[in-house]
């Protein structure tokens, strides 16, 4: 007689919070795709301006600048659990309760979050030195952990699709 049973992570595949170091090389890997995107945007919206140093705000521009990098992350956060430079080190965003991919508007609030934990000298990233799940204050916003990826699958279904 054959017994089927259901993988369930373990503790330890719940629990691998991604380190600061692992983290921050992370963020310097998705800075190598998001720097060029920015600068070629930049060229798109703003042409010649660029290189004469004299551009003059434009609200549409201004507002695709901020939204659209907005859009892109969240996106991957939505998709995959990860931007490219989380993928790369096998590290995923996840509910910080269930394991599961966090609903779209938590990941908005998440990004929203990255402009508070860069105040006070970014007090919000160093916080996760000290706390007991690695969580930085937009993780908390949130209600996210980031987790290194093991072979056990972590619960919930990816949704797939974007914003």
């Amino acid at each position: 007689m054959v017994t089927h049973v259901t993988s369930v992570p373990s503790e330890a595949a719940l629990t691998d919070y991604a380190t600061f170091g692992q983290r921050l090389v992370a963020m310097l890997v998705d800075w190598l795709w998001m720097i060029p995107l920015g600068i070629a945007l930049s060229f798109i919206l703003y042409g010649e301006q660029i290189t004469t140093g004299e551009i003059e705000p434009r609200l549409g521009a201004e507002l695709v600048t901020w939204l659209l990098p907005a859009v892109i992350i969240v996106s991957f956060w939505n998709s995959r659990r990860a931007t490219p430079g989380k993928m790369a080190l096998k590290l995923e965003v996840v509910d910080a309760e269930t394991g599961g991919t966090p609903p779209v508007g938590r990941l908005i609030l998440r990004y929203i979050g990255y402009f508070l934990s860069s105040f006070v000298f970014g007090l919000g990233y160093l916080w996760m030195l000290w706390d007991a799940r690695r969580q930085t204050w937009h993780d908390k916003i949130a209600r996210t952990v980031v987790v290194r990826r093991s072979g056990v699958a972590l619960p919930g279904p990816s949704r797939g699709g974007s914003v």
